[in-house]
């Protein structure tokens, strides 16, 4: 069972990692405004997160099977309650799959973080761009508002 658990442990590590490349891909293709770019990256994302949930299924299969083998069987299985009932020798394989996986997560949403304050900005970036461009009407007005009926004219009023 540990070689089974380690093993799907390490392949969810390595397509962790393959989305933290992709990830950091994003980051650059953002920062470089490469659009293109971007949006190509985006599509392969679904692949990688298939992938996972594939064997994330994998893995809770081992552990739920391992689990129905143990005399008294768990009714909250944890990564902690796994180690518990393994030998020294095992419990260090696993437990060193374990923080490998977790480190991996944790650099994934880091990653993510930062791509989701880039896109944030860029927003706000193109929104003010478009309200600069564009601007309302209430905003070219100078002055207080007046009550009475504004005079027809146009925004550029010039007398030649």
């Amino acid at each position: 069972m540990t070689i089974q658990l380690t093993q799907a442990m390490n392949d969810l590590t390595a397509t962790h990692k393959e989305l933290l490349e992709l990830s950091k891909q994003k980051t650059e293709a953002l920062t470089n405004n490469k659009l293109d770019e971007f949006q190509a990256l985006l599509l392969q994302q679904p692949k990688l997160v298939r992938k996972l949930e594939a064997q994330e299924a994998k893995r809770q299969e081992i552990v739920e099977s391992w689990n129905e083998r143990q005399s008294p069987s768990a009714n909250d299985l944890t990564i902690t309650e796994i180690l518990n009932r393994l030998d020294e020798e095992e419990q260090k394989t696993v437990e060193a799959s374990a923080i490998a996986l977790t480190d991996a997560i944790t650099d994934l949403k880091r990653q993510e973080q930062l791509n989701k304050a880039l896109l944030e900005e860029s927003m706000k970036f193109v929104q003010l761009s478009m309200e600069l461009i564009n601007p309302s009407m209430q905003s070219m007005n100078y002055g207080a508002a007046s009550s009475g009926k504004m005079p027809n004219r146009s925004l550029f009023d010039s007398k030649a």
